[in-house]
């Protein structure tokens, strides 16, 4: 499969949704143990530069800290294994599917068992 033919990350329906998801599949990327570890050095490196407080922070303000937050998120799961990224997507959007049936009565297909009643 061609790497532009489809996009790897499912679009959201909204920024906020769209900001969780990612974090959900960064959260479960940097735990996946098949994942470089040079790789997960980029969110956890973005993350100290965005804690630990800097001299440059007080002449550039919050921009440039959104910025690189957003750059290495980015390169971390653009660095990441496609097929890792698809079976993370794939488990994050079906347990999402799943909770929102329950949210709205339905059951998951799977829990449905199918039978005949007879009167004696």
């Amino acid at each position: 499969m061609d790497k532009n033919s489809a996009p790897l990350i499912p679009a959201q329906s909204g920024m906020l949704q769209d900001l969780t998801f990612r974090a959900k599949l960064i959260f479960r990327l940097l735990g996946d143990r098949r994942v470089p570890l040079l790789v997960k050095l980029l969110p956890v490196a973005g993350l100290v530069y965005w804690l630990v407080p800097w001299p440059g922070d007080a002449v550039i303000p919050v921009v440039d800290d959104a910025a690189l937050m957003w750059i290495t998120s980015y390169l971390f799961i653009e660095f990441c294994p496609p097929t890792l990224i698809r079976e993370h997507v794939r488990a994050l959007t079906d347990n999402n599917t799943i909770v929102e049936d329950a949210l709205h009565g339905e059951s998951p297909a799977e829990d449905v068992i199918e039978g005949e009643v007879k009167d004696e």
